[in-house]
């Protein structure tokens, strides 16, 4: 709470009061909501890594004077989030590392390993192995270490594009209602039935516990089941630890049994969004409006002059919803692989798994790559790229650092329409145009049946 006080005091929230009366959704939950030290470090260090970037490829990096300008004086900077604590300190955090300046005050940085520090008025302090933090009371960065603030905008219900799922609830749950329905959407997860039983083993608390969308055939929240063996593996913290089996003497072989589970479960979680995500409307609702917006964004900016300020433009989110941005640009790696689920789920000898229990680092596979889930800090830029020989703007997308592949669906009837951009290994494969980016989402929604009325200026799903 003290971090993410001092962080409001430099990258301040403001809710439209028709979210929640201007209150957050998770407010009142503490500790829960708030990010760790880890976590905050996480994305500020990925802030520090946009900057880094982008003060490279800034085209107006003369701004300011005598020829040296600060980031924000080369780009102009909105931040958006939706309406959650953890998204909106994921912003702060982001911010902190995009904007501030190095700590005046800490000069003994590379001497002292194992100190963190941060701007935006949080005080310097230190991680124990992972597990325990004490604060030190000595300096706190002040406005002095920030080129300046920005403020975190939760929109206007009727404008926001964020989250489906808090703008349209009972259409959403239609829809998510409707994929599991699907005689071979129950057949899978009814497969998984022994998985989750055998978690529920190890994690009680799972079993039982609401279920949204009326429930599965499974009957666990698998995204809870997932996020067990992240957020310990995100922590350096034990399988096992907490629970009623640390310090038992089958403690080993329970670890070893528990952590055989991790790669099944993220792989069945994978598995069932990417049935959400073979929806068209559902597909659509939650991706379509954050694509528009970031479109019209992005013709806006192939308009301006060479000496305007370029948009830099935030958006925290959801894991959910990355996943869905993914699919509706035809991310290769989930496009191809074959399907599978349930009790199915076990991994090839040799092959890597969705989520490494030793290294937290989620993994892509060739041939099961679509068995992937959002790590903690991911990110996805796009990027709006001018070619100067032929005076043509490309879209360029960049997962977590590493630009990506696409193979989106270009024509509505066509299921062999699918075509490659980006892919450095083939030289058929092209950039893709900013025209081929607006095209695709018009075949997205078209899919859909959303209807062409939809301008890229302005999405909107009909009335609950």
């Amino acid at each position: 709470r003290r971090a993410h006080n001092e962080l409001t005091n430099f990258f301040p929230a403001r809710i439209h009061s028709s979210q929640n009366n201007g209150q957050l959704l998770d407010i009142g939950r503490e500790p829960f909501g708030f990010l760790t030290h880890r976590g905050m470090q996480q994305m500020r260090d990925v802030g520090r890594s946009f900057r880094k970037r982008y003060d490279e490829l800034a085209h107006q990096s003369t701004f300011g004077s005598n020829g040296l300008s600060t980031f924000d004086e080369r780009w102009e900077i909105e931040a958006y989030s939706t309406n959650y604590l953890r998204t909106i300190m994921s912003a702060q955090c982001f911010l902190d590392g995009l904007i501030s300046n190095p700590n005046s005050h800490t000069d003994d940085r590379n001497s002292r390993p194992g100190v963190y520090y941060a701007g935006g008025g949080l005080t310097r302090y230190y991680l124990d192995q992972g597990r325990f933090k004490t604060l030190a009371e000595k300096v706190c960065t002040t406005s002095q270490d920030l080129d300046s603030t920005v403020s975190i905008q939760v929109r206007d219900k009727v404008s926001d594009t964020l989250n489906a799922f808090d703008k349209h609830p009972t259409r959403m749950d239609n829809l998510v209602r409707g994929v599991i329905a699907t005689p071979s959407f129950q057949r899978i997860d009814s497969d998984a039935k022994s998985l989750a039983d055998k978690l529920c083993e190890f994690l009680p608390g799972l079993r039982g516990a609401p279920q949204a969308f009326g429930g599965t055939p499974s009957g666990v929240n698998w995204i809870h089941a997932n996020d067990h063996f992240i957020c310990r593996s995100a922590h350096s913290l034990p399988l096992l630890g907490f629970s009623d089996h640390e310090g038992s003497p089958d403690e080993v072989e329970l670890d070893r049994v528990l952590r055989s589970l991790a790669t099944p479960v993220c792989s069945h979680l994978a598995w069932r969004f990417r049935e959400w995500y073979t929806c068209p409307k559902l597909l659509a609702a939650i991706s379509a409006p954050p694509l528009w917006e970031m479109t019209s964004s992005m013709f806006e900016a192939r308009a301006m002059k060479p000496n305007d300020k370029k948009p830099f433009i935030l958006y925290s989110c959801h894991d959910v919803t990355l996943l869905a941005l993914l699919y509706a640009i035809g991310a290769e790696f989930l496009v191809d692989g074959s399907d599978c689920g349930g009790s199915k789920m076990e991994d090839d000898e040799g092959s890597m798994s969705s989520i490494d229990i030793d290294d937290g680092m989620v993994g892509v596979d060739s041939r099961k790559s679509w068995r992937w889930w959002p790590a903690y800090s991911s990110t996805i830029a796009f990027e709006l790229v001018r070619q100067s020989e032929r005076d043509e703007h490309f879209v360029r997308v960049i997962l977590n650092g590493k630009a990506i592949s696409l193979k989106p669906r270009m024509e509505v009837y066509d299921s062999d329409s699918r075509q490659v951009f980006g892919r450095n290994s083939s030289s058929c494969a092209r950039m893709l145009r900013l025209a081929d980016l607006e095209h695709l989402l018009e075949v997205l929604e078209r899919k859909a049946d959303i209807g062409e009325s939809t301008s890229r200026r302005e999405y909107d799903p009909p009335n609950e």
